[in-house]
């Protein structure tokens, strides 16, 4: 019996521990497939890593434009993308599969230092390699390209493969070369232009300077930057150019001057600056853009030109006062003959030929010395409203009878009212003068039906254009039936020194200034001129047209001052040392009925005034000796016992600078020889009545 308890015991124990080996080996054989169940998930999960990868890789390759290279260093295989067709010009299996492919397309000349570069980074334990190199495409052509390679190493630091991209430069290059050709035509063609060119920021920071300054001034650009480039300037310069130049960019003013830069020798030279902005898409500056131009030339000329003018007005103004100065007693002469009269028809004829002749070449004398200073702008016109119809009457009849005794008839048309227009007197009929003489010159007394010019003076056409506030104009036609003119005449008259053919003879004279001096004349008082022929031998019209002034009222109010004709014990003293125009002035004085003293030097009349008082001195500006004209005048003004004396310059300089002289002198009134014989007279009466006025004795 214990023995079979015995036996069931221990099968009992056997078969624990059987159960317990069976479920160890149960445990190990399910963690053994659990690892293998991990690792095949890991190994699953390794290989769709890597699909990925390749499929990113692959779409990297599509989506690129560049070409994509992978070499693999292991297996020594190279795999292109597509991109190549479109870049190299042909396909991936044209390269081949290994490097040599690449490196046979590489240029001869970079091709050892690709292949040195790519060794380096690789055995160097470099990560990446950057060349740029020309390769050779399908078509045989070289095009620059630059590659980049990124090198893979294992964890032991063994490369296994390289991948790049290779960029083609070909545009690039194209436009880095454009660039560059651009900036050398600009370069060039700043060299060319005939300035100095520079270039500053909006605020006018100064910050280029093209190589003429730099040469012209021998300061490097970098120490004219900013405001610097204003110590190469004149010191006289600087304040005023500076101040336009800040002006210029706050929007004030342009920028337009002309200024000294110093040269690199240390003188200076006029240059023209003109700077303006360069404005971008919005509007706003962007940069200031300037040029400089050498005008130091211009200058010098423009100054030989002002000094020749000078010196030529010299010589006008001493040839008019050498030429009028023999005229004086000449027509002097003449007034007395025609004081005194003469029985003879032969002596009356002789008298008028001279006057006639004296008063032609007085006016040349005029004509050549006002068409001077309307050319310079000298002419300054006395303007006051006056009565345009009296004025063409007036004139007209003056000229009436030199017309007649040539054998041309003279009409005039005028309204009965009067047409007002703010001028000068004097020089409105000058100009009508002017248009008569040249009427009468070139008409014929044996024309057709006899010569004939005619005059007509009326208000604008209805629908004239308001010309200073008044609405219409004045027009002044002068018309004659003589030889007329050519259409290339017609297109000159007007210019100085203009003339009609007239042949060797030159039978009809002048200077060819009458017609130039209208022009002048009537723009200055804000009028026109022009004139009209149907050709040669048909005559011609002349119009001026004038802007009409506001009407006035006319004055009846001025009477009769009751000057007493009487000119008995009316003391002149003639101071003047051409004798032959201090006698015959004498004698014309004493016949007219004056007191008359004649003093030949400046010092002799002084003395004469101071011992007995004249009225009225009549007084030579270029005396000899040490004692001019001006001298004496202020000399007379000095002295208390001839306060009241009326003092008239007598002279041959008749320029506005010697009217300025005389009256700043003290003369009161200012002759021009050969004076007129109603100007002198006038000027005398003019005299007396101011004498009287101021209650002083006619006589002593």
């Amino acid at each position: 019996m214990r023995s079979t308890r015995v036996d069931g015991a221990g099968c009992r124990r056997a078969e624990g521990a059987a159960a317990a080996g069976q479920a160890e080996v149960a445990l190990r054989e399910s963690e053994a497939r659990d690892r293998a169940a991990s690792a095949e998930a890991a190994r699953l999960e390794a290989e769709a890593a890597v699909r990925r990868s390749e499929e990113q890789y692959r779409l990297v390759n599509r989506a690129t434009n560049d070409v994509i290279w992978d070499w693999d260093l292991e297996t020594n295989r190279v795999y292109w993308n597509g991109a190549v067709v479109q870049h190299f010009g042909c396909t991936p299996e044209e390269l081949g599969d290994g490097p040599e492919g690449w490196y046979d397309r590489i240029h001869p000349e970079d091709r050892a230092r690709v292949s040195e570069g790519i060794r380096a980074a690789i055995e160097g334990n470099g990560e990446s390699w950057t060349d740029e190199y020309r390769f050779r495409k399908g078509d045989g052509s070289y095009a620059p390209f630059l590659d980049r390679g990124y090198i893979g190493r294992s964890a032991s630091g063994v490369p296994t493969r390289m991948i790049g991209s290779m960029l083609d430069l070909t545009e690039r290059h194209r436009a880095e070369a454009a660039l560059r050709e651009s900036e050398l035509f600009h370069r060039q063609t700043l060299e060319s232009i005939p300035g100095m060119v520079w270039a500053t920021r909006p605020d006018g920071y100064c910050e280029f300077f093209s190589e003429q300054w730099v040469e012209f001034t021998g300061v490097p650009a970098e120490r004219q930057f900013g405001d610097r480039w204003l110590e190469v300037l004149h010191p006289d310069d600087r304040e005023r150019v500076f101040a336009a130049w800040r002006a210029a960019v706050g929007g004030l003013a342009p920028y337009d001057l002309e200024y000294r830069i110093r040269w690199r020798d240390g003188g200076y030279q006029w240059f023209k600056v003109r700077g303006r902005p360069i404005r971008g898409a919005s509007g706003r500056i962007v940069r200031w853009f300037g040029i400089a131009i050498n005008i130091h030339d211009l200058k010098l000329a423009e100054q030989a030109l002002r000094d020749a003018d000078r010196r030529k007005d010299e010589f006008l103004a001493m040839l008019a006062h050498e030429l009028r100065n023999p005229l004086a007693p000449v027509r002097t002469a003449v007034a007395m003959l025609r004081r005194v009269g003469a029985a003879d028809p032969v002596q009356r004829r002789a008298r008028d030929v001279i006057d006639r002749q004296v008063t032609h070449m007085v006016r040349l004398i005029d004509d050549l010395l006002d068409i001077s200073r309307i050319a310079r702008g000298r002419i300054q016109l006395r303007k006051a409203r006056c009565d345009l119809v009296s004025i063409v009457r007036q004139t007209a009849e003056d000229y009436r009878a030199n017309l007649e005794a040539d054998g041309v008839a003279l009409r005039v048309s005028a309204p009965d009212e009067p047409l007002w227009v703010e001028g000068d007197d004097t020089r409105l009929a000058q100009m009508l003068g002017n248009l008569l003489q040249n009427a009468g010159k070139f008409t014929d007394a044996g024309a057709r039906g006899g010569g004939r010019v005619g005059v007509r003076v009326e208000a604008g056409p209805p629908g004239s254009g308001r010309e200073g506030g008044v609405s219409g104009q004045a027009v002044i036609t002068v018309e004659d039936n003589g030889v007329g003119m050519d259409p290339g005449l017609l297109s000159r008259i007007f210019d100085p020194f203009s003339q009609a053919d007239q042949g060797l003879a030159r039978s009809k004279g002048g200077l060819g200034l009458g017609l130039a001096l209208v022009k002048g004349l009537v723009e200055l008082h804000g009028g026109t001129v022009a004139a009209h022929s149907e050709g040669p031998g048909r005559g011609s019209v002349f119009t001026l047209r004038l802007p009409l002034a506001a009407p006035v009222a006319r004055d009846l109010s001025a009477a009769s001052d009751g000057e007493d004709a009487s000119r008995q014990g009316v003391r002149v003293l003639v101071i003047e040392d051409n004798h032959d125009a201090a006698e015959s002035l004498e004698m014309l004085l004493t016949l007219s009925g004056y007191d008359v003293e004649t003093a030949f030097d400046g010092p002799t009349g002084l003395t004469a005034a101071r011992t007995r008082p004249p009225d009225v001195v009549l007084c030579d500006l270029g005396l000899p000796g040490g004692m001019d004209g001006y001298d004496v005048a202020r000399a007379i003004r000095a002295e208390p016992s001839l306060a009241s004396t009326r003092l008239v310059a007598l002279s041959g300089y008749g320029q506005d600078e010697d009217r300025r002289r005389s009256r700043e002198a003290g003369f009161d009134r200012h002759l021009v020889k050969p004076a007129e014989d109603t100007a002198l007279m006038e000027a005398l009466s003019a005299g007396r009545r101011e004498l009287r006025s101021t209650a002083s004795p006619l006589s002593r």
